[in-house]
């Protein structure tokens, strides 16, 4: 158990670019403002035929339900795997560390309902990684199926980071916002501290059509443009891009949420095909893509945050932050609006997602409302996640209890 009045925590993460698990050790100090200090990080890849089986899962068709029983284990394992890791190089033991906060990973993200070959499909998510085998392996209490609650509650499940970006990043004085560059990028306002209104939403696609492409331009040498060299090779298709930011998910207001099942493979496949129509090449595809990914991000700060009072800085973080042609881009597209890499504001842009993970689980176990119905569309605020007892489940339960 950590020492008394901080809590030791791990945060475990994978997106929808399904290419490992990033998991951090954060240190979080409790109090009327709570803070939060990442001790150690760790990205960890999946192997190679797991993250295949993965995106297949989670793609158009899907897979069997026996596949997915063994991936549920499997992820679960990888996961549990990470957080021993990080651990271990951080020279933390794990009696030390109190809980552990899973997001999982997403195969399948349904939140208005679907279509199904037998009817109708209701609303609903399914994140995979079985915490159980997280706590049975590394002996800590584990949260996870933060998403599901805030469905059930009548929300979209996302984004649910928004509640821990306002710890992390809100200003005394100012308004401003954080922008995370996954698989999706999701974007969160956030009024000066103290004042109400925090709320935030995809804004569209940004690493995971460009992953797809990467792969296809190299015969799956790369899983992603790290530095945006393929996106810089080729030339930005002004036609295509005008049809792609005229989409439909673009229009809707906030609250919104989306994923593969809007930006997968098939939207790859046609913006492919508008290109190529127009005598372009992957690599003008994936320059376009980049060029959209920036757009989806600056449209969605003019049309729907507020202008009062104006926002001081946009702070992004995520891997598309590494992205040199993705980030030009958006400084293009913000113009004079400043776009501050989250490493300024005391948290490594890679690290953000899975350090809010752990933030989200300690609201959990304190019992906190840790949805923002304004963020989600959910019907109330609702205290997310299951728990998963570990070895330390019970000190750890008095230790809350007698802190109470």
């Amino acid at each position: 158990m950590s020492s008394t009045g901080s809590l030791m925590a791990i945060g475990l993460m994978s997106g929808t670019s399904a290419d490992g698990v990033d998991a951090a050790l954060v240190r979080i100090l409790p109090g009327a403002r709570a803070q939060a200090e990442t001790m150690g990080f760790l990205a960890a890849p999946y192997p190679r035929d797991l993250r295949e089986r993965l995106l297949l899962a989670g793609g158009e068709a899907g897979v069997l339900t026996d596949e997915i029983c063994s991936l549920h284990r499997e992820v679960g394992e990888a996961f549990a795997s990470a957080a021993l890791e990080v651990a271990s190089r951080s020279g933390v033991r794990l009696e030390k560390i109190d809980f552990i906060g899973s997001h999982g990973q997403t195969v399948r993200h349904l939140p208005e309902g679907a279509e199904g070959a037998r009817g109708p499909l209701l609303p609903s998510t399914l994140q995979i990684g079985d915490p159980a085998f997280i706590a049975a392996r590394t002996g800590i209490t584990c949260v996870s199926d933060f998403r599901a609650r805030d469905v059930a509650a009548g929300g979209a499940g996302a984004p649910l980071t928004p509640w821990a970006h306002r710890i992390l990043f809100s200003r005394e004085s100012a308004a401003s916002a954080f922008l995370n560059l996954g698989g999706i990028s999701n974007i969160t306002y956030l009024p000066p501290l103290g004042a109400g209104g925090v709320f935030g939403f995809d804004c569209g696609p940004a690493n995971m059509p460009l992953d797809a492409l990467a792969g296809r331009i190299t015969n799956g040498e790369k899983t992603h443009d790290a530095d945006g060299g393929l996106a810089a090779a080729g030339r930005v298709c002004p036609d295509t891009l005008a049809e792609l930011r005229r989409h439909l998910y673009l229009e809707r207001k906030p609250p919104k949420s989306t994923g593969r099942e809007t930006f997968g493979e098939a939207f790859v496949d046609e913006t492919i095909e508008g290109i190529v129509s127009r005598g372009g090449d992957l690599k003008d595809a994936i320059a376009t893509l980049t060029a959209f990914s920036a757009s989806c991000v600056a449209d969605a700060i003019r049309d729907f945050l507020p202008t009062d009072p104006p926002l001081a800085e946009v702070v992004v973080g995520g891997g598309g932050v590494h992205n040199k042609t993705l980030m030009r881009r958006l400084r293009e597209a913000l113009g004079d609006l400043p776009l501050i890499e989250s490493d300024a504001r005391g948290v490594s842009p890679g690290t953000v997602e899975a350090v809010c993970f752990a933030l989200l689980a300690w609201g959990t176990l304190t019992g906190q409302e840790n949805n923002l119905p304004g963020v989600t569309g959910a019907k109330e605020a609702v205290c997310l996640g299951n728990i998963t007892p570990g070895r330390n489940f019970a000190s750890l339960m008095r230790r809350f209890l007698d802190s109470a």
